[in-house]
C-alpha cells in the first residue's frame, strides 16, 4: 500500500476522499523543455491572490487551487494552452503512478480534466516522456 506525504500547506482533508491514486498518462501545459520544477507548481502557490478570490467566489476549493491541471486528452491541453497563452505554451506527456500522488477528475474547462495533488517529494520531471511545441 502506497503511503503519501502531502505537502505542510494541504488544507485538512486535502487531496478530498474521492481522490484516487493516480495512474495512467496525462498532459500537463509547461513552459519549459525538459519540464523544471517550476512547471509543477500549483495555482495557489503562484498566485496566491487569484487563488484565493476564486476560492471567495465559490469558484474552487482551496483544497482545488492546491492541486495541478493535468488532461487525460491531449488535444484538450493544447486547446487550454491556446486559450490562455501565460500558461505555457508546451505539452509534456507524463506517466502517473500510486506514488506520485492522487488524481481526480474535476471540472477545468475541459471533459478530460483532471486534478492531481502530487505527493510532496515526488519529482515530476522524472516521470515525463515527452515534450511538444504547440
Amino acid at each position: 500500500m502506497v503511503s503519501w506525504n502531502w505537502p505542510p500547506d494541504f488544507p485538512e482533508d486535502c487531496p478530498p476522499e474521492q481522490a484516487t491514486p493516480a495512474s495512467g498518462t496525462y498532459y500537463r501545459i509547461v513552459r519549459n523543455d525538459p519540464p523544471e520544477s517550476s512547471d509543477f507548481v500549483s495555482v495557489y502557490h503562484l498566485n496566491r491572490r487569484r487563488a484565493e478570490i476564486a476560492i471567495k467566489r465559490g469558484e474552487r476549493t482551496q483544497c482545488e487551487t492546491m492541486g495541478l491541471s493535468v488532461y487525460a486528452n491531449r488535444n484538450d491541453a493544447a486547446a487550454n494552452a491556446r486559450r490562455f497563452k501565460n500558461i505555457g505554451d508546451k505539452i509534456a506527456r507524463i506517466t502517473l503512478r500510486a506514488e506520485s500522488g492522487k488524481t481526480l477528475k474535476t471540472d477545468g474547462g475541459y471533459p478530460s480534466h483532471y486534478t492531481w495533488w502530487k505527493e510532496e517529494s515526488f519529482e515530476a520531471s522524472s516521470s515525463v516522456q515527452s515534450v511538444e511545441n504547440l
